[in-house]
C-alpha cells in the first residue's frame, strides 16, 4: 500500500535537478562576485556571471539542458527578487515622499529600458536559434562532402 504523503521517486526527481540547476547558477554568480572583486573588474558581478555562463555555453562545457530548468524556475520567480526593493521602499519613506517623482521616473524609464533590452535579446536570440536550425537541417552531421 502507498503512502499518501511520500512523494513518489517521479515527482521529486525533477525537482531535486532543477535544484541542482538552480544551485549551479548561485555558485557562478558567487564566483563570479569573487572574481570581480578579487581582480576589481569595472562590471557587476551579475554581468560577469552572465558572460561566465555565456562564455561556457558557448564552448560545450555546459550544456544548455544542465541548466534550462534552472534558469527557467529563476525566471517564473522572479517577482521573488523584487521583494527586498519593497522593504527599502518602506524603510526609506521620508526619501521616497521628498524624491518621489524622480524615483518613480527613474524607476519607470529603466524598467522600460529593461524590458526593451530583454524584448531585443530575446528577438535575436530567437534569430540566431532559427537560423541555426535552417543551417543543421542543410548541412546534417555526418554526411561527408
Amino acid at each position: 500500500m502507498k503512502s499518501f504523503f511520500l512523494p513518489s521517486i517521479a515527482r521529486v526527481q525533477p525537482a531535486l535537478v532543477r535544484l541542482g540547476q538552480s544551485l549551479f547558477l548561485v555558485l557562478a554568480f558567487a564566483a563570479a562576485a569573487q572574481l570581480t572583486t578579487l581582480l576589481h573588474l569595472p562590471l557587476a558581478p551579475g554581468v560577469v556571471g552572465l558572460l561566465t555562463v555565456l562564455a561556457l555555453l558557448f564552448s560545450g562545457i555546459v550544456k544548455v539542458e544542465w541548466i534550462k530548468g534552472g534558469a527557467n524556475w529563476f525566471l517564473s520567480e522572479l517577482v521573488l527578487f523584487f521583494i527586498p526593493s519593497v522593504v527599502a521602499l518602506v524603510k526609506y519613506f521620508d526619501l521616497f515622499r521628498r524624491e518621489g517623482v524622480q524615483l518613480v521616473l527613474a524607476i519607470a524609464v529603466g524598467t522600460l529600458l529593461v524590458m526593451a533590452a530583454t524584448a531585443l535579446a530575446v528577438h535575436v536570440g530567437r534569430r540566431l536559434e532559427d537560423g541555426l536550425a535552417q543551417f543543421a537541417q542543410r548541412h546534417p552531421r555526418g554526411k561527408t562532402v
